[in-house]
């Protein structure tokens, strides 16, 4: 019999660990959703992405059809990549023949980090071409170690 309370007893400290994990992880996404709304509030809409990874470079490709190239902002602010721009109504196209609503309009805003630190942020380049905006970071060339013998004395 004692050994099903001592079951029991694992299973509560386990739950009771689970809870705090829970609240935790809660807490701290809370805080993470008050940054990010803060953030969201500045823009009306958030444009697709997709991000992937090469031997030499990281990409990030950004769909951004209609908006014109003065219109878009690229900064690394804090580890940071954010690219931030505007879609007027009439690049938007508001109505759809369908009587649909067109693509999104007004402030955009795309964040991406912490960047990894392999990341040579003084050689990221820029390409807007056919409504896509690429973001090339490049990897820095490893430092490879030198084999250094220790005499054991």
């Amino acid at each position: 019999m004692g050994h099903k309370w001592d079951e029991w007893r694992d299973y509560v400290t386990l739950q009771e660990r689970m809870n705090r994990l829970f609240e935790d992880t809660a807490r701290r996404h809370d805080h993470l959703n008050e940054e990010r709304e803060a953030e969201l509030e500045r823009a009306d809409w958030t444009p697709a992405s997709d991000i992937y990874e090469t031997a030499t470079e990281f990409v990030i490709a950004i769909d951004l059809p209609g908006i014109e190239r003065a219109a878009l902002e690229v900064s690394i602010d804090e580890n940071r990549l954010t690219v931030r721009g505007e879609r007027t109504p009439e690049e938007a196209g508001t109505r759809r023949a369908n009587g649909g609503r067109g693509r999104p309009f007004g402030r955009f805003l795309s964040r991406f980090g912490p960047l990894p630190p392999t990341v040579d942020q003084k050689n990221i380049a820029a390409d807007y071409k056919d409504g896509v905006l690429s973001l090339r970071l490049p990897k820095r060339a490893e430092q490879k170690a030198a084999r250094v013998k220790i005499s054991v004395q």
